[in-house]
């Protein structure tokens, strides 16, 4: 008994992360034409990987590869709501676009936090997009987004003081 609640509590441990919202009211300054956006229907969701084989989920190739837009990665473990837990962007150019981008994290290997997400929650890990012609958007909502959500598994927060202050109380 004690052996199994060590490793219970390790396993706890490991797969710990913590969230937090923006104590400032920052989701109450976005303007009018990106909260429409935020609260829009045109969102759609994918799974990410297939249980059955560990690869990419088919349904990641119905995500549009004609726009850029904005994709969180959430995890959905069937029992509580969804949990924001990376918060991306796909600027349409020549090179990318919003699908390539969303399975480009499948191969991601370099970064802890993303390795992690997908290791500890595969299963329950789903793309949450909604694709965006107009790059300026794209940008100033990714900001905002995880500027008010501070997703655990992003490194980078676009303010800086808002990034100074996670760092130092975590």
């Amino acid at each position: 008994m004690r052996r199994e609640l060590i490793d219970m509590c390790a396993e706890i441990s490991s797969k710990s992360k913590l969230f937090s919202l923006n104590p400032r009211n920052v989701w109450g300054a976005f303007d009018s034409s990106l909260r429409k956006l935020i609260y829009s229907s045109q969102w759609q969701e994918v799974k990410f990987i297939d249980e059955s084989s560990g690869m990419l989920h088919s349904d990641m190739s119905t995500i549009p590869n004609n726009v850029g837009g904005i994709y969180v990665f959430v995890l959905k473990p069937n029992l509580i709501p969804n949990t924001h837990l990376y918060i991306g962007r796909a600027r349409h150019t020549n090179n990318q676009n919003l699908r390539k981008r969303c399975k480009e994290y499948f191969t991601d290997t370099k970064r802890a936090k993303i390795a992690m997400m997908k290791e500890h929650w595969n299963n329950h890990l789903y793309v949450k997009y909604l694709p965006l012609a107009d790059n300026n958007i794209i940008d100033r909502l990714e900001e905002g987004l995880i500027n008010a959500i501070l997703p655990p598994c992003n490194d980078k927060i676009p303010d800086k003081i808002i990034m100074m202050a996670k760092k130092s109380a975590f």
